[in-house]
């Protein structure tokens, strides 16, 4: 902190020591500074903010991915039970394949054992098997044992057919299945990956803004730290020049002080006489008892006394800037003469001009009166240079 003061007071030293004559727009170029350093401020963090608003709307997007991943993994787990499901009903009907299989083949055997029995013995055998029939009953029943091999070999046959054609089907059948599954778990996977895909490139791009704001958070502290740096620049700048118009003004009112002195000295006796017909000064400028309050106050005129209704008129030619009631005053007009001079007149029973008229010396302006605070007829005589209360005698050469 000691080296930035340190700093400061150097570019304070060059600003208003090697450059005084531009010390003004030194000034205003180290408030240009401060307030694009305050813009910059403002600027990131609007960037800061917007980017913390990213990353929120980015959290609330991969909590809604994962939850679709998870439900979506929770499907494909599914989907792989029922192919497990699947591929262990084709595997049974393998198993019946293979125990059908064997007993297709048993029942072939049997079928091609009969065939050859009934090669080798041709028709005559089965014909001569019903001929040895000693009776009619023997022979019937020999005709239906006959017939009964014949029907027996058309149903093996029969069964052998069906049981091909059972197995074909159910085979047939369970690999659609089975295909079906594998397609819907194909899907799915891709589903999944896709999920996945997408929950990376979040990821990449929440881990990308983390990033930024981590860099505009840093970036911010320092603009922070440089935008205060400038402001006190420019407020020892401003002190400084704040102290220097002052120290400036300071000797310009002293040199007005010596110069007022050195015209006072030469205002004397330059202001008429504003009652012509009274010569006699009741009460002189400085402390006295004011003979309303009674109490010790300062005097800023010299009083007139005079009798009601005499004329009162101008000390000196100039501009009226005031005529009219001014409190305890009365009736009052004030002239402005230039150069810093005015005259007031108080107390008067009737003004005579109004404000904007020009007079000049020796013009009547009022009459004598005891408006306002006023103990009988009298005019309250100022004058003022610059401002100041004087006393009048020097003025009016008394």
């Amino acid at each position: 902190m000691r080296k930035k003061i340190l700093a400061i007071q150097m570019v304070i030293v060059f600003l208003f020591t090697s450059l005084p004559i531009a010390a003004d727009d030194n000034l205003q170029d180290l408030r240009d500074q401060a307030d694009a350093a305050h813009v910059a401020v403002e600027v990131t963090a609007y960037e800061l903010d917007e980017t913390r608003a990213a990353i929120d709307q980015i959290l609330e997007e991969l909590m809604e991915l994962d939850a679709q991943l998870t439900d979506a993994i929770r499907d494909m787990l599914g989907i792989e039970y029922a192919l497990e499901t699947a591929q262990a009903a084709l595997e049974q009907t393998e198993y019946n394949r293979i125990i059908a299989q064997e007993e297709l083949v048993r029942q072939n055997e049997a079928v091609r054992a009969r065939l050859r029995a009934k090669q080798e013995r041709g028709s005559t055998g089965l014909l001569s098997v019903v001929l040895q029939a000693t009776s009619l009953r023997d022979f019937l029943l020999r005709l239906e044992y006959v017939n009964d091999i014949a029907r027996q070999d058309q149903e093996m046959m029969a069964q052998l057919e069906a049981t091909e054609a059972w197995i074909a089907s159910l085979q047939e059948t369970q690999a659609r299945q089975l295909n079906s599954v594998e397609y819907l778990l194909r899907r799915q996977q891709d589903y999944v990956h896709l999920l996945e895909d997408m929950e990376a490139e979040r990821e990449a791009y929440f881990a990308a803004l983390v990033e930024d704001e981590e860099r505009l958070a840093a970036w911010l502290a320092f603009e922070i730290e440089q935008a205060a740096l400038m402001e006190a620049i420019w407020q020892e700048a401003y002190d400084e020049n704040q102290r220097r118009l002052e120290e400036e003004r300071r000797e310009r009112e002293r040199r007005e002080r010596e110069e007022q002195i050195r015209n006072l000295a030469n205002l004397n006796g330059i202001l008429q006489w504003p009652v012509p017909s009274s010569g006699s000064v009741s009460s002189p400028f400085g402390y006295r008892i004011h003979p309303i309050r009674r109490t010790r106050a300062h005097h800023n005129g010299i009083d007139i006394r005079a009798r009601s209704g005499a004329n009162i008129v101008a000390a000196e030619g100039g501009r009226v800037i005031f005529s009219g009631w001014s409190g305890g005053y009365g009736n009052t007009v004030i002239i402005d003469h230039g150069g810093g001079l005015h005259t007031l007149y108080a107390h008067n029973s009737l003004n005579l001009v109004s404000v904007g008229d020009y007079v000049s010396r020796g013009d009547v302006i009022a009459l004598i009166g005891s408006t306002g605070m006023s103990t009988g007829p009298h005019l309250h005589f100022e004058v003022r240079f610059n401002g100041q209360f004087q006393d009048p005698a020097p003025f009016l050469g008394i």
